[in-house]
């Protein structure tokens, strides 16, 4: 199997040496330009991607070995497991750093999408409103911050490197809050109106500016802080479309009068839905937005899911074809690299859809992950009949240290007092010994004398559980 083929081309100790290393935590100051110097930032070259990335990786697999070997053995935890270690393998080889600039590039974004396929894999396999536990959950937000992290590395080394004349620029700069709050507001109601099929129908969002003495400027990613208001606008949104449509199923209102009011057809249709209100404030050590709407957030609105478009509908389910036959036609030659038969165009077409990068960061959930990364704070206050407020805040401090999990937690009671981030080399050892088995196929763990292995059994992709749950 894939595991198998690394484990030869890679020594044992440098993956437990790995499993052992302490992360190299960033702050948005490592992003940005230095003072009087316009050199790309060291933490975006390619020779600190590949000395940190692997241990990042590793970390993810390290958190995974939590699980028990029943969670383990199921093919969504196990493909994802052995997609890390490729990862693993290709950003360890010697000749990738020292490749040519543009190579390089290739290989980060095609890394950055099979790290958004894995990450929404596992919110599929641990966060299934059928089988999610609170252990599961908090499991997926460690993931969800070690992924974030891995995800600002690949993100600002393509920004930083790619073409000068690419209208794009999504680095890390200093930045107007108002100009990227009503860009924001503008996706999100465009995107309500194409799934609702009618502009009128989206309430409007008012944009009130604080005047205070403080200047509303900020340091951060311009995309991460569109993507959070984004976010922000959309829960909002779908709340006020979801409260209107229970009211109207409680005035039994007819069918076709419904839906002509949902297209703007029906003259005498009932109230339009409320506006909503984002203030934004600057204060002296952090900048605020306060977004304030009549219609309240559901509990189910707070809570991990996958990702889905306002009319709750599964946006990405298109990469849990058979997860565990991708691995089947791949293999690792001499040289550390990846091969991959021709005829498999399940992986070809999954690494190729760039929709996954954006439906990633969906949900309230992974929200509360982008704001919390550098320092900032997203909450909500919710009550029916009153409405939501939502809360975002965000720290000007460049030099706060991004957010990585304290502990990463073993299965093993025995090395639970070597849990933490800082783990002896033979106790990861260990540990990485007892992961691989785990995940191995069942055909390739060694039988004693006298046993046969069963006939292989056909796994399937998602549980009846979990489809029926996410139906």
């Amino acid at each position: 199997m894939v595991h198998q083929h690394i484990m030869n081309v890679l020594p044992k100790r440098l993956v437990s040496s790995l499993w052992a290393s302490q992360e190299t935590r960033i702050s948005l100051s490592n992003l940005t330009h230095l003072a009087h110097h316009q050199q790309v930032p060291a933490a975006t070259n390619a020779s600190f991607l590949c000395s940190e990335l692997p241990i990042r990786y590793t970390h993810i697999l390290r958190l995974l070995s939590s699980l028990n070997n029943d969670a383990l053995s199921t093919p969504l935890i196990r493909h994802v497991a052995h997609r890390y270690m490729q990862d693993i393998c290709t950003v360890l080889q010697p000749s990738l750093q020292y490749t040519s600039p543009r190579a390089f590039g290739h290989a980060v974004r095609r890394l950055r999408k099979r790290q958004a396929s894995s990450l929404i894999r596992l919110r599929y396999a641990l966060t299934s409103s059928s089988t999610a536990t609170s252990q599961s959950v908090m499991l997926m937000d460690h993931i969800n911050a070690i992924g974030l992290g891995i995800h600002f590395l690949l993100d600002q080394h393509i920004s930083w490197h790619r073409d000068p004349d690419h209208a794009l620029d999504n680095k890390a700069q200093s930045l107007s809050p108002l100009d990227v709050a009503y860009q924001a507001i503008e996706d999100a109601r465009r995107y309500c109106a194409d799934t609702f099929g009618s502009s009128e129908a989206v309430p409007k969002v008012v944009i009130k500016k604080n005047e205070a003495e403080h200047a509303l400027e900020l340091t951060h990613v311009p995309g991460t802080l569109h993507r959070m208001l984004y976010e922000m606008t959309l829960l909002s949104l779908q709340a006020q479309f979801h409260q209107e449509a229970q009211s109207q199923r409680s005035r039994r209102v007819p069918l076709w009068q419904r839906c002509m009011t949902r297209v703007g057809l029906n003259a005498f249709s009932t109230r339009p839905l409320a506006d909503m209100q984002l203030d934004v404030f600057g204060g002296p050590t952090s900048v605020g937005f306060r977004l304030t709407s009549a219609a309240p957030l559901t509990h189910q609105d707070l809570q991990h899911d996958i990702p889905r478009d306002p009319l709750g509908l599964p946006t990405c389910a298109s990469i849990l074809r058979q997860p565990n036959t991708l691995d089947n036609n791949k293999s690792i030659n001499m040289h550390g690299e990846l091969v991959t038969s021709a005829n498999d165009d399940t992986t070809r077409h999954e690494d190729d859809d760039d929709h996954l990068e954006w439906h990633l960061w969906s949900g309230w959930r992974m929200t509360k992950t982008l704001a919390a990364h550098f320092g900032g704070n997203l909450d909500v206050v919710s009550a029916e009949g009153l409405g939501s407020t939502m809360y975002l805040a965000l720290d000007r401090d460049t030099h706060i240290l991004e957010r990585y999990p304290a502990i990463l937690p073993s299965r093993s009671l025995s090395h639970q007092r070597h849990s933490s981030s800082y783990l002896a080399l033979q106790h990861a050892s260990s540990q990485l010994d007892a992961f691989l088995r785990a995940i191995a196929e069942p055909s390739s763990i060694p039988l004693p004398a006298g046993l046969t292995s069963s006939p292989p059994i056909h796994r399937h992709a998602v549980s009846l559980a979990a489809a029926v749950g996410h139906a």
